[in-house]
């Protein structure tokens, strides 16, 4: 029941992982196993799979549990190894009070609407926290949720969520925003920044739409929005200097909370910029027992 992750790499390499520790399989399996329990799941799911299309993504459901299933093809691999990723997906909210760090500011910072930045590596718990937060907010707000992945979970039963689509460029996180705007949101949920929607979400910010809620992938509280900063110069279409890019970026994110193995390791005020110089304060600092 605490299993998040199991990795198949091959019929000797399997890789279960929860909450604190990662666990490696022995079993009897062989490659044409694996392979086959691949062909098995993209049947079922009625995805397509080979050698066009050798990496696929989507969801599924095992042992009554919600999943992101993830292939590799074996025409893909060198060694002509199907791998298979499988996530599973908890969809029970916990409690903003099991966490560490100041829950009352969490709740603070949702009931003052402010803008915040969720960071932290793969895997650190992002969403987890994401949906925490979300919890927090009062249930008659029209929320809307923009994100790449089915993970968030609706906070309010005004929530409208949207999914974005690789494949439809009018189904894009970009196209989203521009459609968010119109629909007279309360507060707009990003899942993840990475590219495009950097632009488009500070400038949805910057027209007076606070609560705002987004992750995206850090080494540090300050780090997040360094690379911020960087999203938004490479992907934007605006020739702007670096040093108004970071102005607009502290001017409209208020906090950044930085999450590591599952726990809250930093939370940042935002103050402003001077040229290239980020103003900040840390308000949470986990102590780390040297011990």
């Amino acid at each position: 029941p605490t299993t998040e992750e199991v990795f198949i790499h091959g019929p000797t390499n399997i890789v279960v992982k929860d909450r604190t520790r990662e666990q490696k399989l022995d079993c009897d399996l062989t490659s044409e196993d694996i392979h086959l329990m691949c062909e098995i799941l993209v049947l079922k799911n009625k995805v397509a799979w080979n050698y066009q299309e050798p990496f696929v993504s989507f969801y599924s459901e095992i042992s009554h549990k919600k999943v992101r299933i993830s292939l590799i093809h074996y025409s893909a691999s060198p060694n002509k190894q199907s791998k298979l990723f499988i996530r599973i997906l908890n969809d029970t909210v916990i409690p903003i009070d099991n966490y560490n760090g100041p829950q009352e500011l969490y709740r603070d910072l949702v009931r003052q609407k402010k803008n915040i930045i969720i960071a932290g590596p793969t895997g650190s718990g992002k969403t987890t926290f994401t949906n925490s937060m979300l919890n927090l907010i009062p249930k008659d707000e029209h929320v809307i949720i923009i994100e790449d992945t089915n993970e968030l979970i609706a906070p309010t039963p005004y929530t409208t969520k949207l999914l974005t689509d690789s494949k439809n460029e009018n189904k894009s996180m970009n196209n989203y925003l521009s459609y968010a705007l119109r629909m007279s949101p309360e507060r707009i949920i990003l899942g993840e920044i990475r590219s495009k929607e950097a632009e488009s979400s500070l400038l949805s910010m910057n027209t007076g739409h606070n609560g705002f809620i987004s992750t995206i992938h850090a080494n540090s509280a300050k780090e997040a929005i360094g690379r911020l900063s960087l999203l938004f110069k490479i992907y934007s279409n605006q020739d702007l200097s670096f040093e108004l890019v970071l102005k607009l970026i502290t001017t409209n994110i208020d906090y950044v909370v930085f999450i590591e193995d599952k726990q809250v390791t930093e939370i940042i005020e935002v103050f402003g910029s001077n040229q290239e110089n980020l103003f900040y304060e840390s308000v949470f600092l986990r102590e780390v027992d040297s011990a």
